[in-house]
C-alpha cells in the first residue's frame, strides 16, 4: 500500500476515535477516508496535511473550553495551514472571540473570518449550514474537468458560500467560483482560493 494512503487512513482512523461531541464541527473523518486514495492530487505536503488535522482538532478543543466563544455553528476550513472561519454566530463579539481563539495556534499561516452574524434565527436565516447546497457544490466541482476539488474546502450558510484552498491556475480558480455560483441555492460566493502552481 502506498505510504501516503496508509498514513491518511491511519489519521482518519485516529480521528474517528476522538469523541464526536468535541470535534464534530471541525473534522469530518469520513471525508478524509474518501480522499485518502487521491493523496497524489493533494497540493499539500504530508507535514501540511498533519498540521491541518492538528489545527482543526486543537481549535475544536480550545473553542469547546472557551465559554465566550460559543462555537456552535462555526467551521474551520483549513488547507495548507491557511484557515477560513465559516458558518454563523449570534453576535459580533462571538465572531471576534472565535478568531482570537483560533489565531492562538502558531501553525496557522493566515486566518480569514467569514463568520456571518445572525442575531435571531428566522430574521437573517439559520445558524445551521446548507448541507444540500454544499452537496450540490461538491457534485459540481468534483465532476468538472479542470477543477482539483480535493484541494478546496467550502461551506454555505443561508446561500452564502465560502470557498478556500488551492487552485493550480487562475483559470481553475475562476472556473471553480463560476461553477459554485451556478449551483441552485447559492446566492453569492466569497472566494479565498490561492493560486499555487504544481511543483
Amino acid at each position: 500500500m502506498n505510504p501516503d494512503v496508509r498514513n491518511a487512513l491511519f489519521l482518519a482512523a485516529l480521528l474517528c476515535s476522538i469523541p464526536a461531541a468535541s470535534h464534530a464541527q471541525f473534522v469530518n473523518p469520513l471525508s478524509l477516508i474518501g480522499k485518502a486514495v487521491t493523496t497524489a492530487a493533494d497540493a499539500r505536503t504530508k507535514e501540511e496535511v498533519s498540521a491541518d488535522i492538528a489545527i482543526n482538532a486543537d481549535a475544536g478543543k480550545r473553542l469547546l473550553e472557551d465559554k465566550q466563544a460559543q462555537w456552535k455553528g462555526v467551521s474551520l476550513l483549513t488547507f495548507g495551514q491557511h484557515v477560513v472561519l465559516a458558518g454563523a454566530v449570534k453576535t459580533e463579539s462571538v465572531k471576534k472571540r472565535v478568531a482570537e481563539v483560533v489565531r492562538q495556534d502558531k501553525r496557522v499561516r493566515s486566518l480569514k473570518n467569514e463568520l456571518v452574524v445572525i442575531d435571531k434565527e428566522g430574521d437573517g436565516g439559520s445558524l445551521v449550514g446548507d448541507k444540500l447546497v454544499e452537496e450540490k457544490v461538491n457534485a459540481a466541482l468534483t465532476t468538472t474537468k479542470g477543477i482539483g476539488s480535493i484541494n478546496m474546502r467550502w461551506l454555505s450558510v443561508n446561500g452564502h458560500l465560502v470557498i478556500m484552498g488551492v487552485a493550480r491556475t487562475g483559470e481553475e480558480a475562476s472556473l471553480a467560483v463560476a461553477k459554485a455560483r451556478s449551483v441552485e441555492g447559492v446566492k453569492n460566493v466569497k472566494s479565498h482560493l490561492r493560486v499555487v502552481a504544481a511543483k
